[in-house]
């Protein structure tokens, strides 16, 4: 059989120059989600990693556990260790920890409060006066559950 030579085909670009570079936007979507792979991988370490600690966990509470399965343990330990640091030190631990997830959200109520406390009462419209209402009734509400918690240290309380 016959080879036909098919017109309007792109070929492949095996080496480099072949290809156009990315227009500007998407060069800087793709450094955004460069930056943010170790705290998505980080989060994905920590929460294999906890799902792999409780099973072994539970295996533990039925008896003794493997030399095997101890090393897992505790390796599985160490990688949540690992993951949560990662996290701490890109200030993103709400992403695996509630109470630092309420104290992010604690934290921006009080931005939304600050903000609408600067105006003079005379320029705030209805809608400011129920939106400063609302973030005041929430940061409230969030400040008692990380009370009930002990962990007003996350607000910057005693």
């Amino acid at each position: 059989m016959a080879t036909q030579e098919l017109t309007g085909v792109q070929q492949r670009a095996d080496h480099a120059g072949d290809t156009a570079p990315l227009p500007a936007a998407a060069s800087s979507a793709l450094a955004r989600l460069h930056a943010a792979f170790p705290v998505v991988q980080a989060v994905t370490v920590y929460e294999t990693a906890a799902v792999h600690a409780v099973q072994l966990a539970a295996l533990a509470e039925a008896g003794p556990l493997s030399d095997l399965d101890a090393d897992s343990l505790a390796h599985a330990e160490d990688l949540m260790a690992g993951a949560r640091a990662t996290l701490a030190s890109a200030g993103r631990l709400d992403l695996i920890d509630p109470l630092h997830a309420k104290a992010a959200e604690y934290h921006a109520l009080a931005a939304v409060v600050d903000r609408l406390s600067s105006r003079e009462s005379h320029y705030m419209t209805s809608s400011d006066w129920q939106e400063l209402y609302a973030a005041q009734e929430e940061q409230t509400r969030l400040h008692f559950e990380l009370k009930r918690a002990g962990r007003l240290d996350l607000i910057g309380g005693a």
